[in-house]
């Protein structure tokens, strides 16, 4: 039996228990029963009900603060609650008609629910032959499960009486209450619907180009059989122009027989949040999706997995964190920075173990502030709908143009062009020379910044799993990140040992600085190629133009700072306006080509573009797929494309398979391309999938790769 089923019975035996124990009530009432917890009443939305006409009777439930009760689907835990009528002979009372449920998270769990209120109607019919003025008798037993911190479960046994007349006359003061819960009901499916079971998924697809407008965000399926889905776990949701799909990860039950339950949104189209529901009923087939077009490129229709990361845990997702946080300071870009600060540290040998503590301590405060930084704006990215994951920032080409800045201003300042001195504090690399604790907090920013084009191993399925779970589980595994990141310095810094391993200052460090630059100056370059491939090359002309100023900015500092008071203002005001002029040469669109369809470098070098849809038929054929998402702007990506995929071997390997190798492009924003990676339990690329021959399930590859191991995942099959 699962954890959460294990859970449920226990609180059910424990809410019986409670029972037993006098915490809950068992009330015998004409209508009303009254608790701690809540007020339960058996209402009919008439007066009066005429032979042949139709009414409502309903359990309406008015719950304190802090307590709720269940759906028909109660999610990983809890009870429905369940009533039972006795009647008359002619009188007919239907189904419950089930407002539509709420998320209720109880970490680690995941509940569907009511908070505040709920009605729960249903209809009553009277016979055509019912003697007029005849009163009905009704009653009802219920019993409902409510929650807080403890569970308690209720029984209250009701009764209630409707006259009856020559006509059916409403009930005033219960207008509005009725009018609530009619409002509270989902409404009927915009389009038509499919649903199928696909390889640990259930797959929701619904044509109707309603779903798929701005403004609809928080979009979550009920499923009504329990057990379907994982509550817990993320649904991944593809918008198209025709409609929307919806992936859930199967329980552990599995699934079988027609899909039904709720689809929720809520809709922010008029600056309000308000709730939209729909009643969704699907059966095992494939909806045609030919009404469901989109330029982009989707994974409606291609075979999944569950998330990768599912079977994670919080301790193991800040383990691997903290050991890519250890690998990402090899990476080209980061590894000048550190460099810099161990020449810091070696520089400052003399001046004591505090000293270097407490500089190695700040560099570590400023990594981990960084990274607690990015987690926080992911979050909320996330939490607001957006498509988002590790990188994401190097998607608009303005953020990668003022990187390049940044990148290239740090070169200068290591190529000694300009100082920092005490009456200044200039901007990216300069901070980064200030004395003391200021400087090695900001080296440890900047050494963040210029590492979040690179996924180090291990890092993808840790963040994939931070991104799908909590706040607070996110910053534990992005403080765990930047702790493996800080890691390497704090220790040089901490233990004499390694500091006397540093070699001994001298002018061998001006040299060795001044060499260091290269390296950024390299960085530079190739983000001006991303910036090329994203916006084009008017994009690249002006931020060419914008170094020519920031380098202008940079000499006007380093010429101005020995000389009179006077001649520092000159040089101040002549840096000022320089910056201002590199500024404003960024001002062309840089947004305008930033699309799937239309950045320069759309179509892959080798293999074809990703299409979730070809994918599918691919698959429905029986052929091996490799699919590589990757972008220009991962360092990681590209040692791969040129170490293994660019060989011809690996072409010569893929086709006496008959593979075919398709390439997922995340240069620029491209939301079908995020799916992927969140439908996998990754937070960026690198992200490699293999689909082996003959249908067999996808296999999720390591970040490093060899030919060796892509050609055995093909052939897993």
């Amino acid at each position: 039996m699962r954890l959460a089923a294990f859970i449920k019975q226990a609180l059910i035996a424990s809410a019986w228990i409670s029972v037993a124990g006098g915490v809950a009530q068992a009330v015998t009432s004409p209508e009303t029963a009254a608790t701690e917890a809540a007020q339960v009443r058996l209402l009919a939305d008439v007066n009066q009900l005429a032979p042949g006409d139709a009414g409502l009777v309903a359990l309406h439930q008015v719950l304190g603060d802090g307590w709720h009760t269940y759906w028909r689907n109660p999610g990983d835990t809890g009870e429905a609650t369940r009533i039972e009528w006795t009647a008359p002979e002619g009188v007919v009372i239907g189904d419950t008609r089930w407002p539509a449920p709420e998320r209720v998270p109880f970490p680690p769990f995941v509940n569907y629910g009511f908070e505040d209120e709920s009605l729960l109607a249903h209809p009553i019919t009277l016979s055509s032959d019912w003697p007029a003025g005849q009163p009905i008798e009704l009653q009802a037993k219920a019993d409902w499960l409510i929650c807080s911190n403890i569970c308690i479960l209720e029984t209250g046994v009701f009764t209630l009486m409707i006259p009856t007349g020559g006509e059916t006359v409403a009930d005033p003061a219960l207008e509005r209450v009725f009018a609530d819960g009619a409002a509270s009901l989902p409404g009927p499916a915009p389009g038509a619907a499919g649903g199928e079971v696909s390889s640990g998924e259930l797959v929701l697809r619904v044509a109707a180009p309603e779903l798929a407008r701005d403004g609809l965000d928080q979009i979550y399926f009920f499923p009504g059989a329990y057990g379907a889905i994982e509550p817990a776990a993320e649904q991944v949701i593809e918008r198209r122009e025709g409609g929307l799909v919806v992936r859930a990860p199967l329980g552990r039950d599995g699934h079988s027989g027609p899909i039904d339950g709720v689809l929720r949104a809520v809709d922010r189209s008029g600056g309000l949040d308000a709730p939209v529901t729909f009643r969704i009923s699907a059966q095992e087939t494939v909806l045609d999706l030919g009404a469901l077009t989109s330029g982009s490129a989707d994974a409606a229709t291609a075979d999944g997995a569950a998330p990768a990361a599912s079977g994670m845990t919080i301790l193991g997702a800040a383990l691997f964190a903290f050991l890519g946080g250890l690998i990402l300071n090899l990476m080209p870009c980061v590894f000048p920075v550190l460099a810099l600060k161990a020449l810091s540290l070696a520089k400052h040998s003399e001046e004591g173990q505090a000293e270097r503590l407490s500089q190695g301590l700040a560099y570590g405060a400023g990594v981990l502030v960084s990274f607690l930084i990015f987690a926080g704006v992911l979050v909320a990215l996330k939490s607001a709908g957006a498509a988002v994951g590790w990188g994401f920032q190097l998607q608009t080409p303005l953020v990668v143009a003022l990187l390049v800045y940044v990148l290239f201003l740090v070169g200068l300042n290591l190529s000694g062009v300009f100082e920092v001195g005490a009456r200044f504090a200039g901007v990216g690399g300069g901070l980064t020379r200030l004395q003391g604790s200021s400087g090695s907090f900001f080296t440890g920013v900047l050494a963040a910044v210029v590492a979040s084009p690179c996924t180090a191993p291990f890092m993808g399925a840790a963040l994939g799993y931070a991104l799908t779970q909590s706040a607070a589980t996110a910053f534990v595994v992005f403080a765990a990140l930047g702790i493996g990141f800080a890691a390497p310095i704090v220790a040089l810094s901490a233990s004499p040992g390694l500091a006397r391993a540093l070699p001994k200052p001298g002018p061998w460090m001006i040299r060795f600085r001044q060499f260091l630059a290269f390296p950024m100056y390299a960085a530079a370059a190739w983000l001006l190629w991303v910036l090329g491939n994203q916006a084009g090359m008017d994009a690249v002309f002006g931020a060419m133009l914008g170094l020519v100023l920031v380098g202008m900015a940079a000499w006007a500092m380093g010429v101005g700072a020995p000389q009179s008071v006077t001649g520092r203002r000159v040089a101040l005001g002549l840096a000022t306006l320089a910056v201002i002029g590199a500024v404003a040469a960024l001002g062309p669109s840089y947004t305008e080509r930033a699309t799937p369809e239309g950045r320069i470098a759309a179509a892959p070098a080798k293999g074809v573009r990703y299409d979730g849809d070809r994918l599918a038929q691919l698959r429905d054929e029986g052929r091996a797929v490799f699919v590589n998402m990757t972008a220009d702007w991962c360092i990681s990506c590209k040692v791969n494309e040129r170490l293994v995929f660019d060989a011809q071997s690996f072409d010569d390997g893929l086709a006496s398979m008959n593979a075919v190798y398709m390439v997922g492009d995340w240069t620029v924003r491209d939301p079908a391309i995020t799916a992927v990676l969140e439908r996998f339990g990754r937070a960026g690329v690198p992200l490699y999938v293999a689909y082996p021959a003959g249908g067999g399930d996808p296999v999720v590859l390591p970040q490093i790769l060899t030919e060796q191991i892509v050609f055995d995942a093909l052939s897993s099959g």
